[in-house]
């Protein structure tokens, strides 16, 4: 019988898992979802703008069905956080009972977050990507740092390119990584970062076409990862392959929600869910010369996956772990 709620911080939560141990996560997780292993209704979106406040925040549930677990992500941007020295984003967890709904552990999800974030383009470079020798990454700040460095466990890369509006944004990315096995070069220009790219990723907060298509060599792979349009809609409709890692969500936000709500775009308009891919239901890519367009817009069954694989180790450790019971 569980009786406490449990108190997990992300320290926690980084003393029980690794890097590679989130991304062999996410990749088993898309896996379980094209598999029919998971539910999942697509994200609600709450706009506080209306409220005076610079932000937004997504409510996330899922059921894991291998962990038989449940639960919810909240998950929020909120744009005056930076001037106070707190991260952009910030993202708190909850797993539950799913046969009784008993609450089992209330959880930093920051951590979690930003490498469930990380792990998704380096496993899906490995599906869609046809060489991975340059990668070129749009926008330098937390998100784009582990994306980098969960695709150095993953990728053979040679050259990264660094672009962000900031300079000393740029500075410090490359800062992080003073022993990559590859180059990095500090790119002011977004057209200079992406030309002869085998991958481009935008990891930014902008709305705005960042990537145009001529920039765009024959067999890259462009990743876009924020919340609204990053890419010119001159690549969307040239790109040889359209892919989402959730269709439901994809039709109503990220880089295709304008060219969908245009009436430009439609669900048929898309080759594949990234999960279908990586549960070998499709394939990924079917020839070294097409560029490919994947929207990771972010599914909230891989933060309570691998949120559920720490809960599973901390309660099997026996570590002492705070907790409070809620029905008293």
């Amino acid at each position: 019988m569980e009786e406490k709620t449990l108190i997990i911080t992300d320290a926690m939560v980084r003393k029980h898992l690794a890097t590679d141990d989130v991304i062999r996560r996410v990749e088993d997780t898309w896996r379980w979802f094209g598999e029919g292993r998971i539910i999942m209704p697509s994200k609600v979106t709450t706009d506080m703008t209306c409220a005076g406040v610079a932000g937004w925040f997504n409510a996330m549930p899922s059921y894991i069905g291998p962990s038989d677990m449940a639960g919810l992500k909240l998950v929020g941007g909120y744009a005056d956080n930076p001037r106070h020295g707190l991260p952009f984003i910030r993202a708190n967890l909850m797993l539950t009972n799913p046969h009784n709904g008993f609450l089992r552990a209330l959880m930093a999800g920051d951590w979690i977050s930003d490498m469930r974030t990380g792990a998704q383009p380096a496993i899906a470079a490995k599906h869609f990507a046809a060489k991975t020798d340059v990668v070129a990454i749009i926008g330098a700040g937390r998100q784009a740092t582990m994306c980098l460095l969960c695709m150095a466990r993953t990728l053979s890369m040679k050259e990264v390119r660094v672009c962000d509006l900031l300079p000393e944004a740029r500075r410090n990315f490359i800062g992080r990584f003073p022993n990559a096995p590859f180059t990095l070069v500090d790119c002011p220009e977004r057209e200079t970062a992406c030309r002869g790219a085998d991958i481009i990723i935008t990891v930014t907060t902008a709305n705005a076409a960042l990537v145009e298509e001529h920039w765009v060599k024959r067999g890259a792979l462009v990743m876009t990862m924020g919340s609204y349009t990053e890419i010119s809609p001159d690549l969307t409709r040239k790109a040889d392959k359209l892919v989402v890692d959730h269709l439901g969500q994809a039709l109503h936000r990220g880089n295709f929600k304008d060219m969908v709500d245009s009436g430009e775009l439609n669900a048929a308009s898309f080759a594949a869910e990234v999960t279908d891919v990586v549960a070998g239901r499709k394939v990924g890519r079917d020839d070294p010369r097409q560029r490919i367009i994947v929207a990771l817009v972010g599914m909230g069954c891989l933060d309570l996956s691998v949120a559920a694989l720490a809960y599973e180790r901390i309660v099997a450790s026996g570590e002492q772990v705070p907790g409070i019971d809620l029905t008293g």
